[in-house]
């Protein structure tokens, strides 16, 4: 369900919706979607490649599934925020277990 919110925006962010609706032929309505989208997706890599969130929580941020916020992670040159002594310790939990 989509919700219709009312904002301000500066000239210089509309300058660059505008640019995109031009280029893209869209209306300004999806190309500042898009936008919006974008620097969710953006803002889902930060947190992640600085270990503040997880793969889940950065896909959810980004709206987008598990695999899909991996391929968006390597595009971005993000590999991982999981440590060695985290994968150390996860073997060694398993080899217990086994």
């Amino acid at each position: 369900m989509e919700t219709v919110k009312s904002l301000r925006i500066p000239p210089e962010l509309l300058k660059a919706i505008r640019y995109r609706a031009r280029r893209e032929r869209l209306d300004e309505s999806t190309a500042i979607r898009q936008l919006i989208a974008l620097g969710a997706t953006e803002y889902a890599v930060h947190l992640y490649r600085d270990g503040k969130v997880t793969l889940n929580e950065a896909a959810d941020v980004a709206g987008v599934s598990p695999r899909e916020m991996i391929e968006i992670l390597w595009d971005h040159g993000v590999r991982g925020n999981v440590t060695v002594d985290q994968h150390q310790k996860a073997l060694e939990y398993l080899l217990e277990r086994a």
